[in-house]
């Protein structure tokens, strides 16, 4: 039996055999990768975040959004700037599966030869997510066997991941997999429609196809809210720190924890408690990045100079801790300057006196902010743990 993809728009589709021969040989086709970007000399000037960065062995980037390709000021900053960047939405599944049996890489592209002429390395975002999934294919998901669903998966990781093979360091295999508010399963995963299909073994299935599909790109785990000091969050720390230690004794190939860091000013940070799950990290022998790193500034206030000053104290607090460890390998924000900011568009983040966010490095004129300065001292700061973040980097 197969699933048969339907759409008014097209005639339906079968899906391979759920086997890494059905992967190997759905890429038969694709052409040879180039060799991975990053690998000769960079775009960016000696005074930007990633020169600081890269002193060592971190890599300072940004997420690039599809809307902003064609901005020559916003890709000169990226340029400057930048020595990784993550597609904000370009390789997700619902930027590529457009129909049934469409795949569509012309938005992946864009930033494939972005990275490949400023010469940075690439992150991928995200191959299985609950969210992100197009429509047409939501509700063939839900009533798809675990056979159906198992082929469904393996032909989209084998798709995505085998077009931009030998082009991405990292790619974020699973993202936001933990239940948000009340937990309601003893592993605290969230109900999504590859748990329903799947069941738990869904995230082991994911990272085996990838290390098939692509071998050299590191499977990382992407969660959100597992930074700050509330006991939600903790448990959430716990919870990661659980899988990890069955994945690893399972032989998944799981090879770095990425934090998003989408850090809410109304809640602390406790250093100690972070300091803990980042060596306990690295002691797993993960590599870690920060992903989406912004700073929502709603316990602030209003004046600009006091606010940015605060955010800046926030970020350097919380850089400071993250940096010291040796597993620590990338620090990506998302997006880079603050009219692109997800936390205007979002109702739970929106400040209560109205006025936009200020989250990201680079204001409206594409000026460095306090936070600029704060990450880039942080930076220069940081231990050097360059070799160490190179081993890792190899795995």
């Amino acid at each position: 039996m197969s699933l048969r993809l339907s759409s008014s728009r097209t005639d339906p589709v079968r899906i391979p055999d759920p086997s890494r021969r059905a992967v190997i040989a759905g890429l038969a086709g694709t052409i040879a990768a180039p060799a991975q970007a990053g690998a000769g000399r960079g775009s960016w000037s000696a005074d930007s975040l990633h020169a600081a960065a890269a002193r060592t062995g971190l890599a300072y980037g940004t997420a690039v959004p599809v809307e902003r390709m064609q901005d020559r000021a916003y890709l000169a900053v990226v340029a400057r700037e930048c020595g990784i960047l993550v597609p904000n939405t370009q390789t997700k599944m619902l930027s590529i599966l457009t129909a049934p049996g469409v795949e569509d890489f012309s938005e992946t592209d864009k930033v494939l030869r972005l990275a490949r002429a400023n010469g940075q390395r690439l992150r991928g975002h995200t191959l299985v997510w609950h969210d992100g999934i197009p429509a047409w294919a939501q509700p063939l998901i839900a009533r798809a066997s675990a056979y159906q669903a198992e082929s469904f998966l393996r032909r989209w990781i084998g798709a995505v991941a085998g077009h931009c093979r030998g082009r991405i360091e990292a790619w974020d295999v699973i993202n936001e997999v933990l239940a948000q508010g009340e937990i309601r399963r003893a592993d605290g995963l969230r109900e999504t429609p590859w748990l329903a299909a799947l069941g738990p073994d869904y995230i082991d299935l994911a990272f085996r196809i990838l290390h098939e599909v692509d071998p050299k790109a590191a499977g990382t785990w992407n969660e959100d809210a597992v930074e700050q000091s509330v006991p939600w969050m903790e448990a959430r720390r716990n919870l990661v720190l659980r899988r990890i230690e069955g994945m690893r004794a399972r032989g998944v190939p799981i090879h770095r924890f990425g934090l998003q860091s989408h850090l809410a000013s109304p809640i602390p940070i406790d250093e100690r408690q972070l300091r803990r799950f980042l060596r306990e990290l690295g002691q797993m022998g993960l590599g870690i990045e920060i992903t989406e790193l912004d700073f929502d500034d709603r316990a602030f206030p209003a004046d600009i100079a006091t606010r940015d000053r605060m955010v800046a104290d926030y970020a350097r607090r919380y850089l400071d801790v993250v940096l010291d460890e040796p597993a620590v390998l990338n620090i990506l924000t998302w997006d880079f300057y603050d009219p692109a900011t997800w936390l205007n568009r979002h109702p739970d983040r929106r400040r209560p006196d109205g006025l936009p966010q200020r989250a990201l490095p680079f204001d409206a004129a594409y000026r460095r902010k306090p936070l600029w300065h704060a990450m880039h001292r942080a930076f220069a700061a940081a231990p050097d743990h360059g070799a160490a973040r190179e081993r890792l980097r190899r795995v």
